[in-house]
């Protein structure tokens, strides 16, 4: 199934351009549109009360967590691996 991934606010921009993640963001964002189930995502379910987010890895330091609705994909913040 391909997804479409909303465009990402400016602040997350900011915070890749930051801590130089441009590139690994791209390469995420592939598999993100095209397959969430390769395993350099490691793409988990997070259920926090009623509201379901997903976490995708970056790299081993950083995860993307994001919204998934029907085939859009709204990224919505970017952080530290959490252990």
């Amino acid at each position: 199934m391909k997804y479409k991934i909303k465009h990402i606010k400016s602040h997350l921009n900011i915070y890749l351009n930051k801590h130089r993640l441009c590139k690994k963001w791209e390469k995420a964002k592939n598999f993100l549109e095209n397959d969430l189930s390769h395993p350099s995502l490691n793409f988990e379910k997070i259920i926090l009360k009623d509201t379901v987010f997903y976490s995708f890895r970056l790299d081993k330091k950083y995860r993307g967590i994001c919204i998934l609705d029907k085939n859009n994909i709204e990224i919505i913040l970017f952080t530290n691996h959490y252990k």
